[in-house]
């Protein structure tokens, strides 16, 4: 297989290391709006399918596709699935080649596994083909792009890309004269604070998402790297249960334990996210899309009162990058159309009119340097990509991330110490990778 030839840190498992100037630089390498009067010449269908995950992209997909329709006079079905079902659905339809979905959104992190089986088109071949509008896909970070190109094609548009970042009250930081965390010994000094205080009944210091598989993965990844640790060395062999990868565990686990709520081992995005709205946290280890929520007033008791900020750091402050993009299925009937649509809901218009006030964290370049100044949490991350990474995106990636979910779940719930916990999951990680085949020299 390709990727045991690869090492790790040489592709996507590297620190994606990305720059303020990125989003300054490339603006004026813009290529041309697309053409949306190049209509697909192939059978025009009554409906087509979108997959996708997140609730603030559905809401965006939704709104596209209202416009979509009255242009162009095809129906669009969105389908949003949550994240436990997600990869099981998508795969069980392209495995059976029964082209369900048109159009499926997916994490960068899912890229090899996708492309290396055949399951999604290079977009390439459509903006590239002179009857249908040619994308700007150079209005996008080249880093996050490539995360999903091999061998010269582009597999995806980005319009997601984002790290995760450190919510936290600002009343109650200014009432105590405090500033965010820049050090992990700074955010359990002030968890503390807050946490079992006469003075802040029923607020918790802290909050993150622990729940079982890829949200305690996730949201631990940003700790074990924060703490110098990773996951593999350079020939695949599990490195993530080494002295660095275990006091990084017992942290997480002890900040979850004393300064989150009873509740807090289930929380996954959805939960930590509504617990932070109704004011039970001073702060949050959070994904900025759920930022807009926190601003409205219609369900959010803390409008006005949200601050963000990067995540602290014990040596380096190296949040987890999240990317999200579009792909059309190779099992589509409509590919044409698919990628139409994909290219509409990703123009230039449609990302500040659309996706930008449903609180999708946009990736395109010329929209993200307008942001900065007016969206809250637009500084926090793009301080946080001058240094981030993604766990490694080999076809192997999700049953590795339960091992690593339910690993970090076990040392949460008090059923495991670190070390056992981690030394466990590694020899069932090394038997997947070894299985298929990456230590075959």
């Amino acid at each position: 297989m390709l990727m045991k030839r690869i090492k790790y840190g040489g592709w996507m498992g590297i620190a994606v290391v990305l720059t303020l100037c990125l989003f300054i630089c490339l603006t004026t390498a813009m290529a041309a709006v697309p053409d949306f009067s190049k209509i697909p010449k192939g059978p025009k269908p009554e409906k087509l399918t979108v997959v996708l995950y997140e609730p603030v992209e559905q809401k965006a997909a939704i709104e596209v596709s209202k416009i979509f329709e009255q242009k162009y006079g095809i129906k669009v079905e969105v389908n949003a699935i949550p994240w436990s079902f997600l990869h099981e659905k998508i795969i069980a339809d392209l495995t059976a080649q029964t082209g369900t979905y048109d159009v499926i959104f997916i994490p960068g992190l899912w890229a090899l596994e996708f492309i290396d089986a055949g399951y999604i088109e290079p977009l390439s071949q459509f903006w590239d083909n002179p009857d249908l509008p040619k994308f700007d896909i150079e209005d996008y970070p080249s880093s996050v792009v490539n995360l999903l190109s091999k061998n010269g094609k582009t597999y995806w548009i980005p319009h997601h890309g984002t790290t995760q970042i450190l919510f936290y009250r600002k009343d109650l930081f200014e009432g105590e004269g405090l500033k965010p965390p820049e050090t992990y010994d700074e955010l359990f000094q002030i968890a503390a604070k807050f946490t079992n205080n006469p003075k802040y009944p029923d607020i918790w210091g802290f909050g993150t998402t622990p729940k079982q598989g890829e949200n305690a993965s996730s949201t631990w990844s940003t700790w074990l790297w924060s703490w110098g640790g990773d996951y593999f060395d350079d020939k695949w062999n599990p490195i993530f249960n080494n002295e660095k990868g275990v006091e990084s565990l017992k942290a997480y686990a002890e900040a979850v334990n004393k300064f989150s709520p009873p509740d807090a081992p289930n929380w996954a995005n959805e939960e930590g996210g509504a617990a932070f709205q109704q004011g039970r946290l001073a702060m949050l280890q959070m994904w900025p899309y759920l930022g807009a929520a926190m601003e409205d007033p219609s369900q959010s008791k803390v409008v006005g009162k949200v601050g963000y900020a990067p995540l602290p750091k014990k040596e380096l402050c190296f949040p987890r990058l999240g990317s999200w993009g579009g792909t059309v299925s190779k099992f589509s009937k409509y590919k044409d159309w698919a990628y139409f649509w994909l290219a509409f809901f990703d123009s230039k218009e449609n990302t500040d009119n659309i996706l930008v006030p449903s609180g999708v964290a946009v990736d395109r370049i010329s929209t993200a340097e307008k942001l900065k100044d007016k969206i809250a949490w637009q500084d926090a991350v793009n301080k946080s990509f001058v240094h981030t990474k993604e766990r490694p995106g080999i076809p192997e990636i999700t049953p590795i991330i339960d091992v690593w979910g339910l690993a970090v779940s076990k040392v949460v719930t008090g059923q495991s110490e670190a070390k056992a916990a981690l030394d466990e999951a590694a020899v069932s990680i090394r038997k997947i990778l070894d299985d298929a085949g990456y230590y075959n020299q």
